[in-house]
């Protein structure tokens, strides 16, 4: 079987302490097992600490659900020149509780096994205070501001604590009122409005945390961030093997041990008749001016000769012939696979002779991505590394779907893969696995139209096939 933890990843020590700052220790002989999620569509990152509770900390220490729990971790070997030497080090993730579940007392009630539930401390901040202002400015500035004025300078004095926050330019100034939001919440509203400056090929904005800092800025710039390090990803590609292919796979990649799939998962793979309703293949803006008395229509389609710059698979999910027959085929009146309103009072074009909001840019390919990447939706275990983040791209070599003895790459899923979920998985004995659940928005190539099935089908894969036995020559 696949060595699921050949960096020994472990945690050194978990401390907890108080939230004056005082009566610090360790629980690390109290500690089983610990899982760490990050998601792009999440804000914070997240946690849930199992422990083994033979000293009764609710009552001695005594524990309150105001502590603060800080995990430290390394990686204390290396096999590979493509990780940070920083990896020997100590790092540290420092979580407030947000609450303490499934607790079990043993028969003879001489200790107690519960589960801790943590988030990232700046969470703190975003649950006692709300965002209630006017802004005028790039939706990126504003979405900063109240970063450092809403979390980071109250998480900085509190517990010494700073996060870097990663922004990408919109398409101009915009005046925006805040409607009482959470911080957080607030900036997922700028998110949700936000129109990028290069608003032909990006436009789906998000914000999350991962062990990086926080991130303001579309998937498209993270799938750009990608495709410019094509080469390496694939050097440094992701592959499904077998137990019974462990001892044969890459001899001449020692490094190899680090980047296999030992199990995948498929979540979602067809959503034929939801893409539709949902408007993947075609979806409507309608935009109602209240000030000009008059609306403006903007058709989004799924075009099957032509893939957007930023893709992940540049071939569609679906047949020509499928992608046609689905879409509206009626011209000239209000009906399509989606309709969306909005109402506004906004001039329809600004000084610079751009559309205010700007909404008609995004809304529609953002509708349609959204689709594409729920078609592809797969979880894959590989050996644990801290290293892997929510919005990393990765190449993934994924093998056919059949009980055949045969089995090769499977041509149209394997590829460029998004993470959207991490979640890291320690526990006791030098046990630790990570778990990614990975999206794309397209095939590797593209369909066949005729089945392989047919014997004067000339090849299958790389094998070519005897057109009379219909077996690989």
């Amino acid at each position: 079987m696949a060595n699921l933890n050949p960096l020994e990843l472990k945690i050194a020590d978990i401390k907890i302490k108080k939230f004056n700052g005082n009566d610090e220790m360790s629980i690390m002989p109290q500690f089983i097992e610990m899982a760490i999620f990050q998601s792009i569509f999440e804000p914070v990152i997240k946690a849930e600490l199992l422990l083994n509770d033979n000293i009764g900390l609710f009552v001695n220490y005594p524990f309150t659900g105001e502590e603060v729990v800080t995990v430290y971790y390394q990686h204390i070997s290396s096999t590979s020149n493509d990780y940070n030497s920083n990896r020997f080090l100590y790092q540290q993730i420092q979580f407030i509780i947000k609450g303490v579940r499934d607790i079990i007392v043993s028969d003879r009630a001489r200790s107690t096994m519960y589960t801790i539930d943590l988030t990232s401390v700046e969470f703190l901040q975003n649950v006692r205070k709300y965002v209630s202002h006017a802004y005028n400015e790039l939706f990126e500035d504003a979405a900063e501001k109240i970063y450092d004025e809403y979390i980071l300078q109250d998480t900085e004095t509190k517990f010494k604590k700073t996060k870097n926050f990663y922004k990408e330019k919109s398409v101009k100034v915009r005046q925006v009122v805040i409607p009482n939001l959470r911080p957080f919440q607030a900036i997922q509203w700028l998110a949700k409005h936000a129109v990028s400056a290069d608003y032909n090929n990006k436009f789906l904005y998000l914000f999350f945390e991962n062990f990086d800092g926080f991130y303001f800025t579309t998937i498209q710039s993270l799938i750009q961030n990608g495709l410019e390090n094509s080469q390496t990803l694939i050097q440094n590609q992701y592959q499904y093997v077998s137990d019974a292919e462990l001892a044969r796979v890459n001899d001449n990649d020692p490094n190899q041990e680090l980047r296999l799939i030992t199990n995948v998962v498929n979540n979602k793979r067809f959503s034929s008749i939801e893409k539709i309703a949902g408007g993947y293949y075609q979806n409507e803006l309608f935009e109602i001016s209240m000030l000009q008395k008059a609306y403006n229509s903007t058709n989004t389609e799924l075009n099957s000769a032509s893939t957007d710059q930023y893709s992940l698979g540049k071939n569609p999910l679906n047949t020509p012939e499928y992608i046609t027959y689905v879409k509206n085929q009626i011209d000239g009146t209000e009906y399509s696979n989606r309709i969306r309103y909005i109402i506004n009072n906004y001039e329809d074009f600004d000084a610079d002779n751009r559309s205010q909001p700007d909404y008609r840019l995004k809304f529609g390919p953002a509708t349609k991505y959204l689709h594409a990447l729920n078609q592809i939706d797969l979880s894959i275990t590989v050996p644990a590394n801290m290293e892997l983040n929510a919005g990393d791209v990765i190449y993934c070599v994924l093998p056919e779907n059949h009980g055949f003895s045969l089995i090769e790459p499977d041509k149209y899923i394997s590829g460029m893969f998004i993470i959207s979920e991490v979640k890291h998985i320690l526990g006791t004995g030098n046990r630790a696995a990570t778990t990614l659940r990975i999206y794309k928005d397209g095939y590797l190539n593209a369909l066949y139209e005729d089945s392989l099935y047919n014997t004067n089908a000339p090849s299958r894969g790389r094998k070519v096939i005897n057109p009379v036995t219909g077996n690989p020559q």
